[in-house]
């Protein structure tokens, strides 16, 4: 079976799970937004992985669903938020949950969807780690939440290295891909080790996802991104290509031409080509591509603390396909 096949098979889990989460209920402008974030699709890589590694321990994927379907809720919260903060138009070619209603409902939306991911939770009686569990994805809700504060304070700041960067998009991104691995292992019973190999190839995997979606805003297919290309510097943002940038400039123009960018907090459409120009001169997207390779080459030696079963093949072949994703 290819793996398209087998990922297919515990996507379509997680899906028919979805489906069934959102009630039909009033009032219809809190629950139909909720509806449509959901079910405006996705990899839904996080709560796959969860079932990925339930099923690396020998435990019963069919026992980590709800909790992967509540990561992808908590995922998805951070979604409608962001949009807001970052004034997002479109999200996975539609409009964003803020601009299609408003912001107070997308606000209320994001609320009530944490209460659902909670409802979803296993609870002390239903399995013997849930109080694990529970804490695993409280602090994950803490943590994105950081993040986002952090990446909110870079968008002011003029002074970001990539220490700080890194630190940021592990809070944000990492750690969910990290969470998401961890609850799956718990919910098998895993070992320590396991649990320790599972966190950290997870956990650099979102590090490589992070830096891949970067470097994507700057060369993947619009059609495929579902939003403009280059959109990260069109919001002022501080992603990895950017820093780097400003790390590597020794032209007096160049260097100009970036403070512009960090003075004004992002750029006018017509100055993209030009800032994209200054990426290539400087082998920006080469380096972010080295960065990238660096992590998932990492995350393979961690490998050798899982057991051998199919379901360590599928994870080996959805990082292999991440790794190799172009949007």
């Amino acid at each position: 079976m290819e793996f398209s096949d087998k990922y297919k098979i515990l996507l379509d889990k997680i899906e028919s799970r979805i489906a069934n989460i959102v009630p039909n209920i009033e009032p219809t402008n809190l629950y139909e937004p909720f509806s449509y974030i959901m079910q405006a699709g996705g990899k839904r890589i996080r709560p796959v992985l969860t079932l990925i590694a339930c099923g690396i321990v020998d435990g019963d994927i069919e026992q980590a669903i709800d909790s992967g379907v509540a990561l992808e809720i908590l995922h998805n919260f951070t979604l409608v938020h962001d949009d807001i903060m970052d004034n997002s138009l479109i999200r996975r070619n539609r409009p964003t949950v803020h601009k299609k209603w408003n912001e107070s409902i997308a606000i209320l939306v994001g609320d009530v969807m944490i209460g659902y991911a909670f409802k979803l939770l296993p609870r002390y009686n239903q399995h013997q780690r849930a109080d694990e569990i529970s804490r695993i994805f409280i602090n994950e809700l803490i943590e994105v939440c950081e993040g986002q504060v952090f990446d909110m304070d870079f968008n002011e700041s003029k002074k970001v290295g990539l220490e700080l960067y890194l630190n940021m998009i592990d809070k944000k991104t990492a750690r969910m891909m990290e969470s998401a691995a961890a609850i799956g292992g718990h919910i098998g019973m895993a070992n320590e080790s396991e649990l320790n190999a599972l966190r950290k190839i997870s956990q650099l995997m979102g590090m490589a996802f992070q830096l891949q979606d970067d470097l994507l805003d700057m060369t993947a297919e619009q059609v495929k991104l579902g939003k403009k290309l280059g959109n990260d510097l069109l919001e002022g943002k501080k992603t990895y290509l950017i820093i780097k940038a400003k790390e590597l400039a020794v032209d007096t123009r160049d260097i100009e031409f970036i403070n512009h960018y960090y003075n004004n907090n992002g750029l006018v459409e017509s100055d993209i080509p030009k800032m994209d120009q200054l990426f290539k001169k400087y082998g920006i997207y080469e380096s972010t591509e080295l960065s990238i390779n660096q992590l998932f080459e990492e995350l393979m030696t961690y490998f050798k603390y899982l057991r051998e079963n199919e379901y360590k093949e599928l994870l080996s072949q959805l990082i292999n396909n991440i790794r190799n994703r172009n949007f």
